[in-house]
């Protein structure tokens, strides 16, 4: 999307073809039902090395953004799902074919479009994973005229990444049609439960609702954040507090519908977090450094720390053991 790669550097500032029909065959399938989380083995070393970032731009002004991002790939082990304006669609999906364990495409739509639908339908088709990252939405995100893009996430069972909580502003002398309140995570809780087939994954945690994130993903198995942005930038002196935020892994709190399936069978709260960067490939392994540094307050048990960086998301996009 326009402007995209500049807010991505302000954030970061602050803080093979040959098998083409078997890859095409894995792109286009659905993702794997949530229950069959609780029965899954346990990580190998390899998934524990490796990770999944669910929240890398396409930088459309670099002309070297996919060797630059491969380069990295082989020396960080990381699988990127990469969020991909529609006008760049051909590029990724290429790319993804020569590459399918270091790249996931994923497009992002304006969901205000007058052809978002058919815009949806043709990702499919070419068998992108899912849509991301929603965002700049002219109305909240459960309004009723984006109900038919949900509809088809949910059949498709797709991931689906939406911006929460605070935004940038990019024009400071005109005026625009930008609120952050239109993309609270509030609204996500309404579309968990209305498409229960979509993973649901809200960036940014919510910034600041936090509590209000935490809450949606404790009542719904289909809904995960990442902590991308400025939150563990910001909270790095108190980033202890968020065991207060994801709260029921320590406590005897217990409900008799409280019934939820988590990747791995995880009982910690934390599993509720999956791995995002949401920064120039430059900035993804200083994320990686601030999310182990939440492990280290948190005292997040080493399990829920591999399905954090890798297992969890792995599970989602069927990606084999150690890629």
């Amino acid at each position: 999307m326009n402007n995209c790669v500049s807010r991505r550097k302000l954030l970061g500032n602050a803080g093979a073809v040959a098998a083409l029909q078997g890859w095409s065959a894995l792109f286009r399938g659905n993702l794997h039902n949530l229950d069959s989380f609780a029965n899954a083995p346990s990580d190998s070393p390899a998934i524990s090395e490796r990770i999944v970032d669910m929240h890398v731009h396409f930088d459309e002004k670099n002309p070297n953004f996919i060797s630059d991002l491969l380069r990295l790939s082989d020396r960080l082990n990381l699988t990127a799902c990469v969020l991909t304006p529609f006008a760049n669609r051909k590029v990724v999906l290429d790319a993804a074919k020569q590459h399918p364990t270091q790249i996931i495409p994923f497009g992002f739509v304006d969901l205000d479009a007058p052809d978002v639908v058919k815009q949806v339908e043709e990702l499919h088709a070419m068998g992108f994973r899912g849509l991301g990252e929603m965002e700049f939405v002219k109305k909240p995100y459960n309004d009723p005229s984006y109900l038919p893009v949900y509809e088809q996430a949910n059949r498709y069972g797709w991931i689906v990444l939406f911006h929460t909580g605070i935004v940038l502003r990019r024009k400071f002398d005109e005026p625009e049609d930008v609120a952050s309140g239109r993309m609270r995570p509030i609204y996500l809780e309404e579309i968990a439960r209305r498409f229960p087939k979509i993973t649901v994954l809200g960036a940014h945690c919510g910034n600041p609702e936090y509590e209000w994130a935490a809450e949606i993903a404790r009542w719904n198995p289909n809904v995960f954040w990442d902590l991308s942005g400025s939150t563990l930038t910001k909270m790095q002196a108190r980033l202890n507090d968020f065991q207060k935020i994801f709260w029921w892994s320590s406590t005897e709190w217990q409900s008799p519908e409280w019934k939820v399936k988590t990747p791995g069978g995880d009982t910690s709260a934390f599993i509720k977090i999956v791995f995002g960067s949401d920064n120039g490939l430059d900035g993804i392994e200083p994320v990686v450094k601030q999310y182990h540094a939440l492990f280290e307050a948190c005292a997040i048990p080493e399990h829920t720390r591999k399905m954090i960086m890798a297992g969890s998301l792995s599970k989602m996009l069927g990606l084999s053991d150690g890629h």
